[in-house]
């Protein structure tokens, strides 16, 4: 029963993470990168953090450990964010949700260089079908569209990185400190990076952060559903089942997305994107046939 929970926390947070694709390419027209991901996931922090002090579970954390969460929190709530921002201002929603897609074979292959868990014949076929899906669609051309799209894809591929190396080595922390300590410490540390790095290079308090009324109405949508519900949901997730589990659900972000994307932004969905979804998606579907016991898996040292 445990891990279905787990499985359904991790359908929640990736259902909503297709939304925030979408929502994310039509605030950047008003925006900067970094301004926007430190606003947003500050306001998620501060919803997080007031659930954390409620439950009055005031948590002690190791040295060792506060390094170990300070580095991971870098990839997941500073680089990812930016990646994921400065993806969406170039390419389009819907090539950017099926790279997203791409995240359980890269947390995959992560986990097998950590020896969390164990690479076979059945794997390698998976990273190359999705190699080979994630090809059909980025071959399209989509420069009427989005120009500078293969910029946007790459920083797309670096965030979905980003977030491999947390989906690895956050496990441990979250089993022994819990969902809320550990998001809100690590969130607190992103964004205080995000907030340097923005007052450095884009003065989010001089023009950065003026918004139209349906801007502060997607800044919204991407703060509280599609920031603090969407992590704590993956956090949740996380703790009770393996990394190449948990983004197994990873399917339904480009679901979501392609058809955000088609509705609101009127992104075409093109045969190669039917492809290329399918042959992802099949490539998830293998590398999660074989049911993994999360109690006997290996965490990171």
């Amino acid at each position: 029963m445990t891990s279905i929970w787990g499985l359904v926390w991790a359908c929640v947070s990736t259902s909503l993470g297709g939304t925030t694709v979408v929502f994310t390419r039509m605030i950047m027209a008003e925006t900067t990168p970094l301004s926007l991901t430190f606003a947003r996931y500050g306001i998620a922090l501060i919803i997080l953090f007031a659930l954390f002090l409620l439950r009055k579970e005031f948590i002690k954390f190791s040295r060792k450990d506060l390094m170990g969460l300070s580095i991971i929190a870098i990839f997941m709530y500073a680089g990812f964010p930016f990646c994921f921002a400065q993806a969406l201002e170039y390419t389009t929603a819907v090539r950017g949700g099926l790279i997203f897609g791409t995240m359980p074979l890269i947390t995959m292959c992560l986990a097998s260089i950590f020896r969390i868990e164990k690479m076979n014949l059945r794997k390698i076929i998976a990273v190359i079908m999705a190699i080979v899906g994630t090809s059909i669609v980025l071959g399209e051309n989509v420069t009427p569209l989005a120009p500078d799209a293969i910029k946007g894809d790459i920083y797309m591929f670096l965030g979905m990185l980003s977030v491999s190396i947390f989906n690895v080595s956050a496990r441990k922390y979250l089993v022994s400190y819990g969902n809320l300590a550990v998001m809100s410490y690590t969130m607190l540390v992103g964004i205080l990076l995000l907030l340097l790095l923005a007052i450095n290079f884009e003065k989010p308090f001089d023009g950065a952060l003026d918004f139209s009324i349906s801007g502060w109405w997607l800044l919204a949508l991407l703060s509280i559903p599609g920031g603090a519900l969407m992590i704590y949901a993956w956090g949740e997730a996380l703790k009770t089942i393996t990394p190449t589990q948990a983004t197994i659900t990873v399917g339904l972000n480009p679901v979501t997305a392609i058809c955000l994307a088609a509705i609101l932004l009127g992104e075409p969905i093109t045969t190669n994107v039917i492809f290329g979804f399918v042959f992802n998606f099949s490539a998830i579907l293998l590398i999660s046939y074989k049911k993994q016991n999360p109690t006997n898996i290996k965490s990171p040292a």
